[in-house]
């Protein structure tokens, strides 16, 4: 277990951070098992509630969009966001390239400068 904060999250916060990691993991256009995997393993080190669970695995046949679940967050944890979702995406072997775009949103959304996002090697 990391040692990061997430589990200091409001429950509402936790959903947004388990949303986020669904629309990186469908950016590509397809769900496989080992995505949801990895999603379904990081919701619950989240200790994200089993009925908010339900409410995320709606998303994975249509994801919430990226900039509606990025509204408002604090950087530290949308950093902490695009760790795992790097994970995520990694997960079934390589980096699509519209998951690498997924990735990559604009600093304006997360308020942070490009140079302090984890992700600033793509592109």
């Amino acid at each position: 277990m990391f040692p990061d904060g997430i589990g200091n999250r409001t429950p509402q916060e936790l959903v947004r951070y388990a949303e986020i990691l669904v629309y990186i993991a469908a950016a590509d256009g397809e769900l496989v098992r080992e995505e949801i995997a990895v999603i379904e393993a990081l919701m619950g080190r989240a200790m994200i509630h089993p009925e908010s669970r339900t409410t995320v695995r709606a998303g994975f046949e249509h994801p919430v969009p990226l900039e509606q679940s990025l509204a408002n967050l604090d950087a530290a944890f949308v950093r902490l966001i695009l760790r795992d979702a790097a994970l995520v995406a990694a997960v079934d072997g390589a980096y699509d390239r519209k998951e690498m775009r997924a990735l990559k949103p604009s600093p304006k959304l997360a308020k942070s400068p490009p140079q302090s996002w984890p992700m600033c090697w793509i592109g």
